[in-house]
């Protein structure tokens, strides 16, 4: 049985077709039904490609196909009949700076640098690195835990259809992570993106379709950054307060317009390159290796937050591996909320662990769902506050 979703067929959650002989040596097609996971639960108990075979959610596929999101891995805009997004980007659009989307490219390493001041005037990572805004009212990035000996655990581009293997991992250990979600993905994997909130991470955004976000329009920063942080809200259950730019491609445009939604911006200071491994990218599992280990090597120096990705087996695969080497280096292994003693970095009551009861290792969560009871809410209403509006009532990605 086929399902139409987002204009690609696919098979139908819990439903096979296997060829079966007939007692006359013809072929005829057999259905046969497997139960597929309903919930968070069931997905986690899940193994291999088991993970990875499609599934629905009911009310997720109902959202779907009422047009609450973009299309899937396309470039977001702001949908025809979304009056709540027009009416926010139409409040927020006459504070956006005045400065020029960049060319088309498909890595920032591409973008050239004749025609870009060296005085650096949009505080353009791409080109300087540069983490502290030059246009007024605007956060510095954050790219570094101010714990010592500390490495702030990130992992970009999930949720990915099998990640439990990593999960399962990080929770034996107990660890947590900032896990920058991609909101196509959460809309294709919403059991997967659930467990992040069951087991305590962090739920950040990483854009609709993953592109360089100086290359959008004003409206296609604000929706990709929209869609998304709704997808969290609608399928997750919180209001998410933290993103993280595709490549690092962020200036003080794009960086107004997630302030404006409430979204800090959350960088590194050191990076694995884990995504461009073999076999699918150029470099070796022991370049990568090498990698991690430079950055190993710097646990008495310096608490980067690192760059890696929950791209494939072969990503968080790495991480498992090195996690030995890490643990014995470093003082703590931590996600960015705790390692800036975040306690509420989402409007909802919910409460995450100081930095001395994350490491300790003695806290009692606090508003937590259970997996076999978080559930889509079609009905839930994703209202962004800004930054500055956050810090005021007490959430978000502040220091304190």
């Amino acid at each position: 049985m086929l399902l139409k979703k987002f204009g690609i067929l696919v098979p139908l959650a819990g439903v096979s077709i296997c060829a079966a002989k007939t007692p006359h040596d013809t072929r005829k097609l057999q259905v046969v039904r497997r139960a597929g996971p309903s919930n968070a639960a069931d997905m986690a108990n899940l193994n291999g490609k088991q993970q990875c075979e499609s599934y629905v959610d009911a009310t997720v596929q109902s959202m779907i196909n009422q047009d609450e999101f973009p299309k899937v891995d396309h470039i977001a805009s702001i949908l025809d009949n979304d009056q709540d997004a027009k009416a926010l980007y139409d409040e927020i659009k006459g504070g956006i700076p005045s400065i020029d989307v960049r060319a088309s490219s498909n890595s920032h390493n591409d973008f050239g640098t004749n025609d870009y001041p060296d005085s650096d005037p949009d505080c353009w990572w791409s080109m300087s690195g540069c983490h502290k805004p030059k246009h007024a009212d605007l956060l510095s990035d954050i790219s570094r835990c101010n714990q010592e000996s500390t490495w702030g655990l990130t992992f970009d581009d999930g949720p990915y259809c099998a990640h439990n293997k990593l999960y399962n991992f990080l929770k034996k250990e107990g660890i947590r992570a900032t896990l920058f979600y991609i909101g196509s993905n959460i809309v294709n994997n919403p059991y997967q993106a659930q467990r992040a909130l069951v087991d305590g991470h962090d739920v950040c955004i990483h854009t609709w379709s993953h592109r360089l976000m100086t290359t959008l329009t004003n409206e296609q920063v604000f929706a990709e950054l929209y869609y998304s942080a709704k997808a969290v809200k609608k399928i997750i259950g919180v209001t998410t307060s933290c993103w993280r730019p595709p490549q690092g491609d962020v200036d003080d445009r794009v960086r107004y317009i997630a302030s404006a939604l409430g979204l800090r911006t959350i960088l590194w200071q050191e990076d694995t390159d884990d995504w461009n491994v073999v076999p699918d990218g150029d470099l070796s599992v022991s370049k990568i290796d090498s990698n991690y280990r430079k950055i190993i090597k710097k646990a008495s120096k310096e608490s980067p937050v690192v760059l890696t990705h929950e791209l494939s087996s072969r990503t968080m695969d790495e991480f498992i591996k090195m996690y030995p080497e890490i643990k014995k280096a470093y003082n703590h292994v931590a996600p960015v909320s705790a390692c800036m003693n975040v306690q509420h970095p989402y409007p909802e009551d919910i409460t995450y662990p100081t930095f001395s009861q994350y490491t300790s290792g003695n806290w009692t969560d606090q508003g937590l769902p259970q997996a076999n009871q978080i559930r889509a809410n079609a009905s839930a209403v994703y209202t962004p506050e800004s930054l500055s509006n956050q810090k005021t009532k007490g959430y978000g990605f502040f220091r304190a």
